[in-house]
């Protein structure tokens, strides 16, 4: 009974955190598998580069979810420089990736907080 109560405290915190939703953690691989997709569209050359500066974010090491957080936010500060209208919107695409990466690393679900 007690357990069940814990649980249940558990789930009722996730849920008003936002969490809808609890999802396995995504790996690395997959990460690159579903940027690899994403690269096949019209600006290949913009893609690659944001799928490869990425993917050095998720299998780089972190304590917790800020610094994981604060590695999408920087990496996507730095490809913005100069980048055209298309390319802006591939890297907002992978740093919203990124960041359910973290969630899904951090919290196993895919609350944006």
């Amino acid at each position: 009974m007690h357990r069940r109560s814990i649980a249940l405290c558990l789930f009722a915190g996730l849920a008003l955190a936002g969490c809808s939703q609890v999802q396995p953690i995504m790996t690395p691989q997959e990460f690159a598998a579903g940027c690899a997709q994403g690269a096949a569209g019209a600006d290949a050359a913009c893609s690659a580069k944001v799928c490869q500066v990425y993917q050095a974010v998720v299998t780089d090491y972190y304590e917790n979810m800020e610094g994981c957080y604060a590695a999408c936010k920087d990496r996507a500060a730095s490809l913005e420089t100069g980048a055209d209208p298309a390319c802006l919107a591939i890297i907002q695409g992978e740093k919203d990736r990124c960041m359910d990466y973290c969630n899904r690393k951090f919290y196993r679900c895919n609350c944006a907080k």
